[in-house]
């Protein structure tokens, strides 16, 4: 058996479907059969990411734990600023999570950058500030 990944997805749909096409490509497939099996919840009623009175961490340990359901062996999340729940969606789920924030940081550390620069979120920008520190 091959694993199979779940993508925690929909905020916002256009970057569930940019994040799968660069996953795809990526990926050194020589035939169909050789891509990984992906589960993906494509959910653009998580609550709003920015506003932690929103309460999104419940809904994303939700999705976590329907892609665990359905199959999924470990996890991604297609969204930066909802990576501020990555414990939730480990705990909801008991799955290991591919965390796209710390592996953005190791390829600028890896690659001896001094300067990185990030577009996103107001959270989003706080959460690769407190990665590129460490």
């Amino acid at each position: 058996m091959s694993l199979v990944l779940g993508v925690l997805g929909g905020m916002g749909p256009a970057a569930t479907l940019d994040f799968l096409a660069k996953f795809q490509a990526l990926t050194g497939a020589k035939k169909d059969q050789d891509h990984i099996r992906t589960l993906v919840d494509i959910n653009p009623q998580v609550p709003d990411r920015n506003d932690p009175f929103t309460k999104p961490g419940p809904v994303l340990g939700q999705m976590a734990l329907g892609l665990r359901g359905a199959g999924a062996q470990v996890l991604a999340i297609a969204c930066n600023t909802a990576h501020a729940y990555a414990d939730t969606v480990r705990q909801a789920s008991g799955l290991p999570l591919v965390d796209m924030i710390g592996t953005a940081a190791k390829a600028a550390r890896d690659t001896g950058a001094v300067r990185t620069g990030v577009l996103g979120t107001r959270d989003a920008i706080k959460l690769y500030r407190e990665y590129l520190a460490a």
